[in-house]
C-alpha cells in the first residue's frame, strides 16, 4: 500500500501539466451532472470501476478527467484523492472520507450532488434578481457622469445655476464618492483575503459566522453538514471518540479535521462536548442541546440526520425569502439615485428662474 502512495505520488507529479489543461473546462454546473450521473450508475448496482467506464464510453463527459480519476482509483490512490479529479474542494473530500468509514458512499455523493443542484438555482435565482436592477444603476451612473461632464459645465458658464448650491455639488462630487466607495470596497476585499490566508479554518468560519446578515445562514449550512456526517457516524455503531478520531483522518485543510483536534484535547480535559460544542459560534445552539441530549437517549444517529435535513431545509427556505426582499430594495435605490439627479440639475434652474421672475 505504501509502495502504491509513492507510486501515486511521482505519477500525480509527472501528470501535473495534464491536470492544468483541461481544469478550466470543469465548471460548476459539469462538475453536478458528473456527480449526479455517477450516483445514478452506483444505486443501480454498477462499480465505481463500472461506472466511470460507462460515463467516458458515453461520450457526455470530460473524458480526461475520467481516465486520471480511473487511473488513480486503480494504482491504489485514496478514494477522496481519486475525487480531486472532478474538482472537490477540501469538504466535500472530508464527506467521501467520512463515507468510507460508514460504508455510504452513494448517499454521500447523492448528498453532495443536491447541494450543488440547490445552490445553482439559488444562484440563478439570485442573477435573475440582480441582473435589471444592477443595469438600471450602471444606467444611471452613466447618464449622472454625463451631465457632470456634459451639461453642467454650459450651464454653470452661462450662468443659470450657482455653483454654491446643493444640486452643483451633488453632481459634482457623487461620481468621486462612488469611485470612492467602489476603491474601499475593492481594498477591503483584498485584505480579507490576505488575512484569510493566514488565518485557520476555524477563525475563518468565527468570522462569517459573526457577520450580521451572513452569519445565520453561514451557521445553518455548517451545522447542517456536521450533523449530517456525525449522524451517519452514530448510525454505525460508532462512539463519540472514535467519531472524532475517524474526522482526523480528513484533509488537514478541512473544518471537520481542525474541529476534531480541539474537541479531542477538550475530551482529554474533561469538558464535555456538549459544552464545547456549545462554544462554537458556527454551530447554532440546538445543536449543541441535541448532541446532550441525545447521548442520554440513545438515538443520536436518528436524531442528527433529521436535524440535519431540517436546518437544510431552513436554509433554502430562508434564502427565498431574502431574495424576495433584494429586488425591492435596489428598485428603491435606484429610485431614489434617479430622483436625486433630476433633482439637482432641475431644482437650481428652478430657484434662478423665480429670481428672475
Amino acid at each position: 500500500m505504501e509502495t502504491g502512495k509513492k507510486t501515486f505520488s511521482s505519477w500525480q507529479q509527472k501528470g501535473n501539466w495534464r491536470q492544468l489543461r483541461w481544469r478550466g473546462n470543469f465548471n460548476a454546473q459539469v462538475k453536478q451532472q458528473h456527480i449526479q450521473t455517477l450516483t445514478d450508475l452506483l444505486k443501480n448496482g454498477f462499480s465505481l470501476s463500472e461506472a466511470l467506464w460507462v460515463m467516458r464510453r458515453s461520450g457526455h463527459f470530460v473524458s480526461e478527467r475520467l481516465v486520471e480519476f480511473h487511473n488513480r482509483l486503480a494504482i491504489g490512490a485514496e478514494l477522496a484523492e481519486c475525487f480531486e479529479c472532478l474538482s472537490f474542494t477540501s469538504q466535500e473530500k472530508a464527506q467521501i472520507q467520512l463515507a468510507q468509514h460508514h460504508g455510504d458512499l452513494t448517499a454521500t455523493l447523492a448528498n453532495i450532488a443536491q447541494q450543488m443542484q440547490l445552490t445553482a438555482k439559488q444562484r440563478q435565482e439570485l442573477l435573475k434578481t440582480l441582473t435589471y436592477p444592477v443595469l438600471l444603476l450602471i444606467f444611471v451612473t452613466a447618464l449622472l457622469l454625463g451631465m457632470r461632464q456634459f451639461l453642467l459645465p454650459p450651464l454653470l458658464a452661462t450662468g443659470m445655476m450657482a455653483k454654491d448650491h446643493w444640486g452643483v455639488r451633488f453632481l459634482t462630487e457623487v461620481p468621486y464618492w462612488l469611485a470612492g466607495l467602489v476603491g474601499c470596497l475593492c481594498i477591503g476585499f483584498l485584505l480579507l483575503r490576505m488575512w484569510f490566508r493566514r488565518c485557520s479554518v476555524l477563525q475563518r468560519c468565527t468570522f462569517w459566522s459573526r457577520l450580521p446578515l451572513v452569519g445565520g445562514f453561514y451557521r445553518l449550512l455548517v451545522t447542517s453538514y456536521f450533523a449530517l456526517e456525525w449522524g451517519k457516524l452514530f448510525q454505525e455503531g460508532l462512539e463519540l471518540r472514535q467519531i472524532i478520531e475517524t474526522m482526523q483522518i480528513t484533509s488537514k485543510k478541512s473544518l471537520m479535521y481542525q474541529l476534531s483536534r480541539e474537541l479531542d484535547l477538550s475530551l482529554q480535559e474533561g469538558i464535555p462536548l456538549a459544552r464545547r460544542l456549545a462554544q462554537y459560534h458556527f454551530l447554532t445552539p440546538e445543536f449543541s442541546l441535541i448532541i446532550f441530549q441525545g447521548e442520554t437517549k440513545g438515538r443520536l444517529g436518528t436524531e442528527l440526520v433529521l436535524y440535519s435535513r431540517l436546518t437544510q431545509k431552513r436554509f433554502y427556505q430562508r434564502m427565498e425569502k431574502l431574495l424576495h426582499l433584494v429586488q425591492p430594495l435596489i428598485f428603491l435605490l435606484v429610485a431614489l439615485l434617479i430622483v436625486s439627479v433630476y433633482a439637482a440639475i432641475f431644482l437650481p434652474l428652478y430657484g434662478n428662474l423665480n429670481e428672475v421672475l
